[in-house]
């Protein structure tokens, strides 16, 4: 069974990750940020904007951290993912993007192969980092899609959509990951015509 509060190394304070963060320790998870520069800028604004987070480099951030999500610019994962401890049987969480590179390949079946064992799901990365902290106020939940091959991990992913207000949707397998990466081109240009409020969500009627 899933703890109620748990334990989240986000790598990268940036946008998404800062506001991942924020929102996660709003709704009483545990969160520690893993950059390569603690006491940059960047990161301290993050973590003073996520009530009780700590800010630490990576390696050290994902030592006793149940969930790992990943909210930082590919480039640099190549370099950061071979310093971190042993990702087997942990839950990390793909909230990335990349607009180059193989165009059959996400960025969540890569990071599989650089993190052996580790359980990855694709999520948290179909929407504009603003709308992490907000979703709770929503009068239509907006949808957060995920993708992962082991579904306790999706179901992890999901438990964590859904406590910042989001409605989890599973979409199969790792496979998919690249369709959930092609859909922030949709969102992209859905936000210069509507705002970067907009969302995607599902109707049943």
């Amino acid at each position: 069974m899933i703890a109620p509060s748990m334990r989240i190394a986000i790598i990268g304070a940036g946008n998404v990750g800062g506001a991942l963060g924020k929102a996660l320790a709003a709704a009483g998870h545990e969160v520690v940020f893993g950059v390569r520069d603690p006491d940059s800028e960047k990161a301290q604004a993050a973590s003073g904007a996520a009530p009780r987070s700590e800010v630490t480099n990576p390696a050290d951030a994902t030592v006793d951290a149940e969930v790992v999500i990943f909210a930082l610019r590919w480039d640099a994962v190549p370099e950061i993912a071979p310093g971190l401890p042993e990702m087997d049987g942990r839950v990390v969480i793909d909230a990335m993007n990349r607009f180059s590179g193989d165009p059959a390949r996400s960025t969540a079946q890569d990071l599989a192969d650089l993190l052996p064992g580790a359980k990855v799901v694709k999520a948290f990365n179909t929407t504009g980092y603003e709308n992490m902290s907000t979703a709770s106020g929503r009068q239509q939940k907006a949808a957060m899609f995920i993708a992962g091959d082991h579904p306790e991990a999706n179901a992890v992913a999901a438990t964590l959509a859904g406590d910042l207000g989001f409605q989890p949707e599973d979409v199969g397998g790792l496979k998919n990951a690249k369709p959930l990466e092609e859909m922030v081109k949709v969102w992209l240009a859905l936000a210069e015509r509507h705002g970067r409020s907009v969302a995607f969500a599902l109707s049943d009627d």
